[in-house]
């Protein structure tokens, strides 16, 4: 195989211990595997990362959490996004706990668990800022109380997310939306479920966010995305090979568009991996590989399925190794160096490698 991702199972380890440690030893820890958990492999990931200590796994898709229990997952599974309620059924089946945000799902949940003679488990979403999902906070208590009388519903948690954790202040409101929220049901008894509400960054940031529970993300893969944190470790690389190396003259051009131009005699190396591989179009000109441990700048723009970067003054052969992210040497090119350069996050460079690279998974 020419293109493969590496996964470092004892980064994955690493970083939900270092997750620990900065969480209240009672806080139990939500890990979120959605995405094909971050591009990392869905199954393989998450099963290191349930035995690591985390004590629930959430993802996307109701077809991600089904994945999980047919690879005989046993660790308590929500799904954090829309289900369509002629899905309901399975997740009864499967025993999985759907967020809830509208009433009408919750009452169609509970007749289908009702017609099953089963119990369905639900998280209930809470807006408090984001304009996604969850119900505006001043519907939560009545629609608390609504949902409590119906049949055949248990209600595990109560839940909601941060617009952007560094904006302090827009954080610290949400935050108090969500403590009004808890002080109303403690004024009404209403049974306070699992309260969680901080992902990666608010678990560094927020540690007040931290209730019952906090759910990391892009944190268990090794990136905080606050700067000049580096107690994670990313768990990630993406590799290549040079399948073809060309001599280019003063003034050739590279690849579609022609916008390289060589300033001089220059050789270039060309690797099978484009944007169809989730090799971002926006990083053309402007990111850099590891070949034999040096940077080698990539040379025009990113195609489909090749890239061509320039290793001139880099002693390289066909065949030789390429690394697009992860370390090589002493070099290193870490998935938030594409991210700034694609103007784009973290989360999107990694989510977006396609399953069909293959995965191999080491505990390196």
């Amino acid at each position: 195989m020419v293109n493969k991702i590496e996964v470092d199972l004892n980064a994955l380890t690493h970083n939900v211990a270092i997750i620990k440690k900065h969480i209240y030893p009672e806080t139990k820890i939500i890990g979120v595997v959605k995405a094909n958990a971050y591009g990392h492999g869905l199954v393989e990931t998450a099963r290191v990362i349930w035995t690591s200590g985390v004590d629930i796994l959430a993802t996307a898709t109701l077809e991600e959490a089904i994945a999980l229990r047919v690879s005989r997952i046993k660790a308590p599974i929500l799904v954090l996004g829309y289900v369509e309620p002629s899905e309901f059924w399975k997740a009864i089946d499967f025993d999985i706990t759907l967020t809830i945000f509208d009433f009408e799902s919750a009452y169609k949940l509970a007749r289908e668990a009702k017609k099953q003679n089963r119990w369905a488990r639900i998280d209930v979403a809470v807006d408090t800022g984001m304009n996604r999902y969850g119900f505006p906070t001043y519907e939560v208590l009545d629609i608390f109380q609504k949902i409590y009388k119906l049949e055949h519903l248990k209600i595990e948690g109560i839940h909601s997310h941060f617009a952007d954790p560094e904006d302090k202040e827009f954080s610290r409101n949400q935050i108090k939306q969500m403590q009004n929220v808890l002080f109303s049901f403690q004024q009404m008894k209403i049974p306070i479920p699992m309260v969680h509400m901080a992902a990666t960054k608010a678990i560094f940031l927020h540690p007040e966010a931290q209730f019952d529970a906090v759910r990391p993300g892009i944190g268990l893969y090794g990136y905080s995305g606050i700067e000049g944190n580096s107690e994670l470790k990313p768990a990630l690389e993406l590799k290549s090979q040079i399948v073809a190396l060309r001599r280019v003259g003063k003034d050739e051009t590279v690849g579609y568009q022609r916008t390289y131009v060589a300033k001089g005699p220059r050789k270039i190396a060309v690797i099978p991996l484009g944007y169809a591989d989730g090799y971002p179009r926006a990083l053309s000109n402007k990111a850099s590989v590891l070949v034999n441990g040096t940077r080698a700048k990539i040379a025009g723009i990113v195609s489909m399925n090749a890239i061509m970067v320039d290793v001139t003054g880099i002693k390289c052969s066909l065949n030789d190794e390429v690394v697009l992210i992860g370390g090589q040497g002493n070099g290193m090119v870490n998935a938030d160096e594409l991210a700034k350069l694609a103007q784009s996050n973290v989360c999107e460079i990694l989510s977006r490698l396609p399953r069909e690279i293959p995965r191999e998974y080491h505990f390196k």
